[in-house]
């Protein structure tokens, strides 16, 4: 009976043992459960983690659009997009020339700058070529605004307007359905895209003395629109002009207006004139071509007629170094003053003394920029390209009027 009970007692023992361990183990058993569950179920996302308590759901809400959803940067209205910088700069930029240039190949423009930051490098690997073949390489193209036919074939990739024409020589710059094809102006004007103007960075060459100039007033121009034309025609009635040009010529020692050494020759005639006439073919703003650079390279008081633009061009000491029609009411205003400066040696060297001083601080302005620049402009290009920096939208028509005689004061 003793036994019995005892063994009575030990199965007892042994059930609640059982039990006890059954406990346990199923507690263990979904702790592990639970930490595998945490680890498959990750945190929820904090689009904005500056922000975790404190501030209210409506200022957490403006903190979450002006922290993740940054403003578009713009440059020339022109909204930036595209790959990630190293992508960029790991791409190479093909910009196909499309058209031809005055009916001939592109060649000139042709070129390949590498990757790098030295002189003759570009911050992205860049190339522009005249190869049609190379279409599924290009980026985008290139189309000479006085070369549009035929236009290129897909609007997947950006199109560029290269011109150095102004809209009276170019139509299209004035055609707004064909503008808006186009995403990037590369011209002669200061406020495009790219500006590119056929005004380069004159040189500080000392002018020959004022007695040593022999001559008075030189002109040379052969597009003899009917405007300038008649200014200068009636500049003549009242003061000496030697014209060189196929434009009122009354002066033999100049090659036809292409000649290969024309422009040198040129600026060697001008330096012996005090003035040189610099007569734009319109008054279009910021038309401004190599003209005014033979006059100051040659040491020559460029006469200028032009849009009051024409002083962006003229930084620093520049901007007294020209003889501004617009300020005279008529040619033999103009005639007056210039007889005058012509026997006044103080009076005349006040435009020269930039030769002297140089041109100042040009930092901050855009020709200035232009002229010093590090990269040339197809480098800038490829770069805008390769940030998606164009006008999605298309470029916006340039309108110029035909120039107009009583603007200048006188009478066809």
């Amino acid at each position: 009976m003793a036994v019995f009970i005892s063994n009575r007692k030990l199965m007892l023992f042994c059930v609640l043992l059982a039990f006890l361990v059954t406990i346990i183990l199923s507690q263990l058993l979904y702790m592990n459960l639970f930490n595998n569950v945490a680890q498959i179920v990750p945190e929820p996302v904090i689009r904005n983690k500056t922000v975790v308590e404190g501030p209210s759901r409506e200022k957490q809400q403006d903190q979450k659009m002006t922290q993740t959803v940054p403003e578009p940067e713009i440059r020339n209205k022109a909204v930036v997009g595209g790959p990630s910088r190293e992508k960029q700069q790991d791409e190479k930029i093909v910009l196909l020339f499309w058209s031809r240039v005055w009916g001939k190949p592109a060649k000139r423009e042709e070129g390949v700058w590498e990757r790098g930051n030295e002189p003759g490098q570009c911050p992205v690997a860049c190339e522009v070529t005249i190869d049609h073949s190379r279409i599924n390489e290009a980026k985008s193209f290139i189309v000479h605004g006085n070369d549009l036919n035929p236009l290129p074939p897909s609007k997947h990739i950006p199109w560029i307007l290269y011109t150095q024409e102004n809209p009276i020589h170019a139509p299209v710059l004035g055609n707004q359905d064909l503008m808006s094809q186009f995403h990037i102006l590369h011209s002669y004007r200061l406020d495009s895209d790219f500006p590119t103007p056929l005004f380069s960075k004159p040189n500080l060459d000392p002018p020959l003395a004022f007695n040593n100039k022999t001559g008075g007033i030189m002109a040379a121009f052969s597009n003899c629109e009917p405007v300038r034309t008649a200014y200068l025609k009636q500049l003549m009635n009242y003061i000496k002009v030697d014209s060189y040009g196929g434009c009122l010529h009354n002066k033999e020692g100049l090659t036809r207006r292409y000649g290969g050494d024309y422009r040198l020759l040129k600026q060697n005639l001008a330096r012996s004139y005090k003035f040189l006439t610099v007569f734009f073919n319109e008054d279009c703003d910021y038309f401004v071509d190599e003209q005014i650079v033979h006059a100051f390279n040659a040491g020559s008081v460029p006469i200028v007629m032009s849009t009051d633009k024409v002083y962006e061009f003229l930084p620093g000491n520049l901007k007294d170094a020209i003889v501004d029609v617009r300020n005279f009411k008529s040619p033999k205003d103009l005639a007056d003053r210039l007889t005058f400066l012509m026997s006044n040696e103080m009076e005349y060297n006040k435009f020269l003394e930039w030769k002297v001083k140089g041109l100042g601080d040009i930092s901050d302005t855009v020709i200035g920029k232009f002229w010093d620049e590090k990269f040339g402009h197809w480098c800038r290009i490829c770069e805008a390209v390769s940030q998606g920096k164009w006008h999605k939208e298309g470029l916006k028509k340039d309108d110029c009027k035909p120039r107009d005689y009583k603007d200048w004061g006188i009478k066809p």
